[in-house]
């Protein structure tokens, strides 16, 4: 991993970069291959402040932390990059297990489809012809891969729970061409 260190109104010294290097090996066990970490030191007044932006599996992780001293300011700025490479490193290996259905408080979600026929609608729910009922799993995917199965199975729309947020979203082809995506939200 290459790690660059940048001190503004800030001097260096050789144990705040062990000290720094000691942390920086500490959130390697949360990410497969970090690529590169810049790190920047400020000093104002009595504040001291850390900004630390990782390159790590194709993402980039960034945080910020103000403290009285410097060693509190790392200190801080790593546990919260810590905290964030542990859940995407969980998400990580969720998705390479075959992945979980997303789910609320331990329940795979799931939907069901039906699909009416056009001269009953709207003559209430008790007059309408179901032509074609079916469950389908809720699975977690990037709307990239919501898209790219779209165009794969020939659907009109593709519903699923966005890996990175757990929202539920709903992608569509629209007539000009171009994709809609629908986020929803449940309201109380």
């Amino acid at each position: 991993m290459q790690v660059s260190v940048t001190g503004r109104h800030y001097e260096i010294t050789p144990a705040l970069r062990t000290y720094l290097d000691a942390r920086m090996g500490r959130l390697q066990r949360f990410a497969e291959s970090i690529t590169s970490a810049h790190v920047t030191l400020a000093a104002e007044k009595h504040r001291h402040r850390v900004e630390l932006v990782l390159r790590a599996d194709g993402k980039e992780f960034a945080r910020k932390e103000v403290a009285e001293d410097m060693y509190s300011a790392l200190d801080r700025v790593a546990d919260k990059l810590e905290k964030q490479l542990r859940r995407n490193k969980r998400r990580r290996v969720a998705a390479r297990r075959g992945g979980p259905s997303a789910r609320t408080n331990g329940v795979a979600l799931s939907g069901t489809l039906r699909v009416l026929r056009a001269g009953t609608v709207g003559r209430g729910p008790e007059a309408h012809d179901v032509v074609h009922a079916g469950d389908y799993p809720i699975e977690p995917m990037t709307v990239d891969e919501a898209i790219l199965r779209l165009e794969q199975a020939g659907e009109n729309f593709v519903v699923f729970s966005n890996r990175t947020t757990d929202l539920i979203h709903i992608v569509y082809k629209q007539t000009d061409g171009n994709y809609g995506v629908l986020n929803l939200h449940a309201t109380h």
